[in-house]
């Protein structure tokens, strides 16, 4: 296993590793809740960066994004703020096994593959895995057309060598105030929420195509298949293979609806909103080096 930490680097003074080291986990510290970047090693962070790209473009192809972007929410979403730990750390490696992440491994495989061919480039041994997750997760949005942000997402997070608590996974069963309530206790609010279910809108979800990124689940959201007038069976049948229980409570949910709306009608809105949550996401309970 490569070492997860940064590479020690002489030219950094103990005061700016007192301070690095002194961030709270998650969004309870200022720095991390605005997407604190951490600069990998020093003036070398510009070939970090490029040798991340170059090893997510070599690696993740089209297909495999939605579950490389699902691998994110899984690893960052065990975070609880009442208990200040879970989170953004790599434990979805040793959490495979659970019932809510079957199919993860699919995603795992593609980021180990990047992470593992940063290998002999200038990144080796500066980025953790954990980081390598963040960024897969932001190249597979930016690789099926939405917004490009790999160069945003903040490095530097330690990783943990267990698995995180059980049960912190929402149901696909909650209603839309349960969601709310649920992603409330990780530091989520409903706009953020509700801007990184758009993530739906990829994969096999039936939002629009499946590789594209797009603010087509809040118009199917919007526009309510699964309550059509006068549907033919066919239509109805069809209609219960779209999306999650939880994105049809959600629509029911007044609050989560004015952002639902907002994001059919405004792409470029959800894009922006998604970023900003994306980046807050990423830092959940992460300790950064």
């Amino acid at each position: 296993m490569r070492a997860s930490l940064a590479d020690g680097d002489a030219r950094t003074s103990d005061s700016r590793r007192r301070k690095l080291g002194s961030f709270a986990r998650g969004l309870t510290d200022a720095r991390a809740r605005f997407g604190f970047r951490k600069r990998s090693d020093g003036d070398d962070e510009p070939s970090v960066r490029r040798a991340i790209r170059a090893a997510l473009e070599a690696n993740v192809q089209k297909t495999k994004c939605p579950a490389v972007l699902r691998l994110v929410f899984h690893d960052a979403g065990t975070y609880l703020a009442s208990a200040k730990d879970g989170g953004m750390n790599a434990s979805v490696r040793y959490e495979l096994n659970r019932p809510e992440s079957f199919g993860l491994k699919r995603g795992l495989n593609v980021v180990k593959s990047a992470y593992d061919a940063l290998d002999g480039t200038a990144a080796a041994g500066k980025v953790s895995f954990a980081d390598m997750i963040a960024c897969a997760g932001a190249y597979a949005v930016e690789f099926t057309g939405g917004p490009a942000f790999l160069e945003r997402v903040p490095l530097g997070r330690i990783d943990v060598e267990t698995a995180d608590p059980e049960n912190r996974m929402p149901e696909q069963t909650l209603g839309g105030k349960e969601m709310r309530e649920h992603f409330a206790r990780s530091g989520i609010t409903t706009r953020d929420m509700v801007a990184l279910a758009g993530a739906h809108t990829i994969g096999g979800k039936g939002f629009g195509d499946a590789y594209t990124f797009d603010n087509a689940y809040y118009a199917t959201l919007v526009a309510d298949p699964w309550h059509k007038a006068n549907m033919t069976k066919d239509e109805a049948e069809m209609a219960e293979h779209i999306g999650l229980p939880s994105d049809k409570y959600m629509r029911e949910d007044a609050e989560s609806m004015e952002w639902i709306q907002k994001y059919a009608n405004d792409q470029d809105a959800f894009f922006v909103d998604f970023v900003d949550a994306y980046i807050r996401l990423a830092a959940l309970g992460a300790e950064f080096a």
